[in-house]
């Protein structure tokens, strides 16, 4: 049940949360005919401030509505009645022209004028009876308005996709999912939100070439994949349903887009929820003939990001490839997937890798995409046999190589002191090199020197 007071408390206006608040204690304290009254009262006042913000902002539909406040406001009374009267007629039709409510709440909206009406007027029942609404009625009527109107800011359905599209092409977009969620989902009536979900989602699924969005398609199209796993932490039914409606343009899509979309959105449920069975073959065997390439071939990031889909248990069902894939790579093309989504699952693989390095470039990339990402996920015997393929392979031995074994001590913090000593038989190989040596032992904490 919609918690009243909670939603009391977010009423989007300071100016009229205390008449909201006026309202729910008339239903509190069992004045159902009070409450319905206030509630009508509170929605007017509330789209008569929306509507003036919109047309500070240059919404040609809300001049009309304003004009003739400001009319009513510069008049005497007996004539600013009439002017409000016959505003409080127009106003939830001017609403919906405004994108503040939609047809289904403006229906809603409709009946708590006329039981307003009911309650301000009683004589105006046939026999000239008291209208005695129900205490359920005054909740109802009090719970629409908050969900339909009181708690959104002056938010139109066409203005907050805008927005939304503005804020993540921004050169400075910062990826911060309470605000995404805060700003163009919470606070964002529920017709408009699942317009911005569907933006979100076109852009993700299809990564369009919009001349309107000023950066490249496929890091616009990252971003929106991570407002989209925000936006389904909310509501994963809405992300479903927006994502589904791309279906049917992803399977006529290019290949490139299809395996790009796989790698960007394979770990979002939705995506899979309304992906058939077809596509779902085509884009295993695209893995498939991924993992079948002649030896040392390069691959794409797309396909890395696909390919880096093998952590997850779920998709090692769901895409079978993934699993026979990822092995048969070499070495560079399976740090490159380890990269894109350092894991748990990956570490079993780390010691193998180190073990494959045939030059100290290929030494150094294996330890700055694959072994340092996933350093925080080592166990103890994880870690050891790591350092003993590091140590063992002359070719993990250049460039930048010895301070990573230092920062490699580093990050495995979790395994506590007593890991140093694994370090030992490394240390006692290069003791001949006394600045290799002293670098080593000094950055992990040894008290042991050399020279």
């Amino acid at each position: 049940m919609i918690d009243l007071e909670e939603r009391v408390n977010r009423v989007f206006n300071p100016d009229l949360r205390p008449l909201v608040r006026e309202a729910y204690r008339c239903y509190a304290s069992g004045s159902a005919r009070g409450a319905i009254v206030l509630t009508w009262t509170a929605i007017c006042a509330d789209l008569i401030a929306k509507a003036q913000i919109l047309h500070e902002e240059g919404e040609s539909h809300a001049q009309a509505l304003v004009a003739d406040v400001e009319r009513a406001q510069g008049s005497v009374e007996s004539e600013a009645i009439p002017i409000m009267l016959a505003l409080e007629r127009s106003v939830l039709e001017t609403a919906e022209k405004l994108e503040l409510i939609d047809f289904t709440q403006r229906k809603q909206l409709e009946r708590i004028r006329d039981d307003r009406h009911l309650c301000a007027h009683p004589s105006i029942r046939p026999l000239g009876e008291l209208y005695e609404p129900t205490m359920e009625y005054a909740r109802a009527h009090l719970a629409a308005a908050l969900e339909a109107v009181l708690i959104h800011p002056p938010s139109q359905g066409r203005k907050i996709v805008g927005s939304f599209l503005k804020h993540v092409v921004d050169p400075g977009f910062d990826y911060d999912t309470e605000y995404l969620t805060y700003t163009f989902f919470d606070r964002v009536r529920p017709s408009a939100r699942s317009k911005v979900v569907e933006a979100a989602a076109k852009f993700a699924v299809l990564a369009i070439d919009d001349p309107a969005i000023e950066i490249e398609p496929e890091q616009f199209a990252d971003r929106t994949a991570k407002c989209l796993r925000s936006f389904a932490e909310r509501d994963t039914e809405v992300v479903k349903k927006a994502v589904a409606k791309q279906m049917a343009r992803l399977e006529t899509a290019e290949p490139a887009v299809q395996l790009q979309a796989l790698g960007r959105l394979g770990d979002l449920p939705a995506f899979w929820a309304s992906l058939a069975s077809p596509v779902r073959n085509l884009l295993n065997t695209k893995i498939e003939n991924i993992g079948n390439r002649a030896p040392y071939s390069e691959i794409t990031t797309a396909e890395a990001k696909a390919l880096a889909l093998v952590a997850h248990p779920e998709l090692r069902s769901t895409l079978p490839a993934l699993t026979e894939a990822f092995p048969k790579l070499w070495v560079i093309p399976r740090a490159q997937i380890i990269e894109q989504s350092p894991d748990p699952y990956f570490t079993s693989f780390l010691p193998a890798l180190l073990k494959d390095v045939g030059s100290y470039d290929r030494g150094q990339q294996v330890a700055e995409k694959a072994v340092l990402p996933c350093a925080g996920f080592l166990s103890r015997p994880d870690l050891e046999q790591v350092l003993t393929e590091w140590n063992d392979n002359d070719q993990c031995w250049g460039r930048a190589m010895p301070g990573y074994l230092v920062e490699l001590y580093t990050l495995t913090g979790h395994l506590g002191d007593g890991r140093r000593s694994l370090w030992t038989p490394i240390l006692d190989d290069v003791k001949g090199d006394e600045r290799l040596f002293n670098l080593i032992a000094s950055g992990i904490g040894s008290t042991e020197t050399t020279g």
